[in-house]
């Protein structure tokens, strides 16, 4: 799947905090965001609660059922825009879903459950470096 673009679903407090973060490495919003590949399928991405609580996941629809207070396009932001055009897997890093690596050919991005570095958290971590469990 060659991903197209890359949208946040945000509530207004995402949208306030995320100001400015287009050329940032990294950043954390409390809803979620989806890929869209070229095929047209859009892939959703959350903090959720399997297989532990508070963890990452990944589904073809909506985690949070009531619609977002902003949509925000990222597809040209920094931390993402390596990634576009490229073939993408899904693997996590850890067996507790802590970690999920969005992996293309040359460039890889992270999202992760954790808060200001603060593990095991409802907050979904956008990197582009591989953040250490702990750290």
């Amino acid at each position: 799947m060659k991903l197209k673009r890359v949208i946040y679903e945000l509530y207004e407090v995402d949208f306030g905090s995320l100001k400015g973060e287009s050329e940032s490495d990294s950043h954390e919003i409390d809803r979620e965001i989806y890929l869209e590949f070229e095929s047209g399928e859009k892939v959703y991405f959350s903090w959720c609660y399997e297989p532990v609580q508070y963890c990452i996941g990944f589904q073809s629809i909506r985690f949070n059922a009531h619609e977002p207070d902003h949509i925000v396009e990222a597809t040209d932001w920094n931390v993402w825009r390596d990634l576009i055009g490229q073939e993408l897997s899904f693997v996590f890093t850890d067996v507790s879903h802590q970690i999920l690596e969005l992996k293309g050919q040359t460039s890889s991005v992270y999202l992760s459950s954790q808060e200001q570095g603060s593990w095991v958290a409802d907050v979904l971590h956008v990197s582009k470096g591989l953040p250490g469990i702990g750290s």
